[in-house]
């Protein structure tokens, strides 16, 4: 066994191996706040233990990807697996991207790992192993179709995975493909021919993979005899594309992305001022270090490449924002937008063996990794604002919650086992947070105030995450107690007299009525 081992160690590239353990270390420590607590959003509230049947929201894959923590929500062990796949997808991108240096694919695997769209998917704890495995699957699957073997026909069917654990990961590998692509307009070795059956290669990898991923779907909602939700627009999409709209949401794709990264205050984004000034010195480095490779010796006098690289470079933001054109009816949340790190390891990849071109002034080598060093810095700062504004807003609404409970147990009248109705979710304007730096991570997956936006969330509250057994009331009572005289005529919640016992009942008014759950809320607590 250990002269296995160490033949299988000897054979692995030395790049790949710097990546993986710079992702698996650097994120496991930017991240360890999340992995040594347990912060819950809206959506985390019930999902305690879930088996995550997402088949209504496209999602087939991801019940089965759930398996890897036993569909629970445990941060060090999600943690754990969740970096070691992150690390492994780390070493095939730098083999996709033919990052040869060590402290490039280290540098790389660190931004990968830290970049703050992660810090979203990590605040949807129960989800995050399968994401990262969806992460994998997806780079998995260009990292076969560029080998261009028999293998290679694996490569479709690793992207309709990924894209059944969540379709916002296709972008991954559509930017993954346009990136393989401008690097092999800078290889020497690389002909016109040869580049553009590489593309052609990858375009119809992307394109069976999608089918494939959609054919699988349509079995799915046929065999549970299922119809899409309306989540995101899914739902619409059956009924037909929007082809009128193409043009605008093309462009709406590239403002977007450009927004992302150079408009402070953006929507579905973090961007601040210094990451603005970040991303300027990444597109300065960036498009130094490709003029001069471009520009060398050994490639010049090749126009080709040149305008290859710059297609693929311009074609870059609507590939990683391609989820604006998928999906015409919603806009990308942070989450869905991890795809956006590539635009750092473009820079890296460039910036590889940029100064053997000999066009850059000697010490131009330590300017990429200043520069990865500061993005490094405001990464890890976002990713623990992120869950610091998190932790606030569950604490405060742990202290609501269990102040309202001490007002249910002590109204006159009460009775252990009596059935509880709460009409309302919480006033924001009872619990608002004051620190001025939590709002450059607003946003409904970071809740700043409380994470029981909604009636229902307060009783999973008190069940999964209070342990008090309070059973939600029907839709029917919930309903019929609102429009009755005795509650129209009570306070609102904290007045004297907002707590009453009514027709054997504890009743506790929170709004002036009771807003019904939507048709998607009552399919989705059906999904199956």
């Amino acid at each position: 066994m250990d002269k296995q081992m160490c033949r299988l160690w000897r054979g692995i590239d030395p790049a790949a191996k710097a990546a993986f353990f710079s992702c698996f270390l650097v994120g496991y420590l930017a991240h360890l706040f999340a992995f040594a607590n347990l912060i819950p959003n809206a959506d985390g509230l019930s999902r305690m233990y879930d088996p995550q049947q997402m088949t209504v929201s496209g999602r087939w894959f991801l019940h089965y990807a759930s398996a890897l923590n036993d569909f629970t929500q445990m941060p060090a062990a999600i943690g754990l697996v969740t970096m070691v796949l992150l690390g492994l997808a780390a070493a095939l991108t730098v083999d996709i991207l033919k990052i040869r240096g060590r402290v490039a694919a280290g540098l790389w695997g660190a931004i990968m790992a830290a970049f703050p769209c992660l810090g979203y998917t990590f605040l949807y704890m129960f989800t995050a192993s399968a994401y990262a495995l969806a992460i994998l699957l997806a780079a998995g699957s260009v990292w076969l179709a560029r080998r261009g073997d028999r293998w290679s026909l694996a490569g479709p069917v690793l992207l309709a995975l990924a894209m059944g654990i969540y379709q916002a990961y296709v972008t991954l590998a559509i930017g993954l493909a346009l990136l393989a692509v401008l690097r092999e307009t800078l290889e020497p070795s690389a002909t016109f021919p040869k580049t553009l059956r590489l593309g052609v290669r990858f375009v119809l990898h992307l394109a069976v993979g999608a089918v494939l991923y959609y054919a699988v779907l349509m079995v799915f909602l046929k065999v549970k005899g299922l119809e899409l939700l309306s989540y995101l627009g899914m739902d619409a999409a059956s009924s037909g594309y929007p082809i009128g709209q193409l043009p605008r949401l093309i462009l709406s794709a590239y403002w977007q992305t450009a927004a992302f990264f150079f408009k402070p205050g953006s929507a579905n984004a973090f961007a601040t001022g210094w990451m603005a000034v970040v991303d300027l010195a990444a597109l300065a480095v960036g498009a130094a270090c490709f003029f001069a490779r471009v520009g060398s010796k050994r490639l010049k006098g090749e126009p080709w490449r040149l305008v290859g690289g710059l297609c693929m470079a311009a074609l870059l933001p609507l590939g990683l924002n391609f989820m604006r054109v998928l999906s015409p009816y919603s806009d990308p949340t942070p989450l869905m937008k991890y795809s956006f790190v590539l635009v750092y390891g473009a820079v890296l990849m460039l910036a590889d063996g940029a100064e053997s071109a000999r066009r850059l002034k000697r010490g131009w080598e330590y300017v990429p990794v200043v520069w990865a060093v500061l993005l490094l810095l405001f990464c890890v700062n976002t990713d623990n604002l992120l869950y610091t504004a998190a932790a606030q807003s569950h604490r405060a609404t742990e202290s609501y919650a269990t102040r309202m409970l001490s007002r249910i147990e002590s109204c006159p009248g009460y009775e252990k086992g009596m059935e509880i109705v709460v009409i309302g979710a919480p006033d924001e304007s009872q619990l608002r947070t004051c620190v001025p730096t939590f709002f450059q991570v607003d946003h409904y997956s970071v809740p700043l105030n409380t994470v029981t936006h909604l009636n229902k969330h307060l009783y999973y509250y008190f069940n999964d995450w209070l342990n008090v057994p309070v059973d939600e009331p029907a839709e029917e009572t919930m309903i019929a107690v609102s429009d009755s005289k005795a509650f129209q005529a009570m306070p609102l919640y904290p007045a004297d007299g907002s707590v009453q016992v009514v027709d054997g009942r504890v009743v506790v008014k929170v709004q002036k009525t009771y807003t019904p759950k939507s048709d998607f809320e009552l399919a989705y607590e059906n999904r199956r």
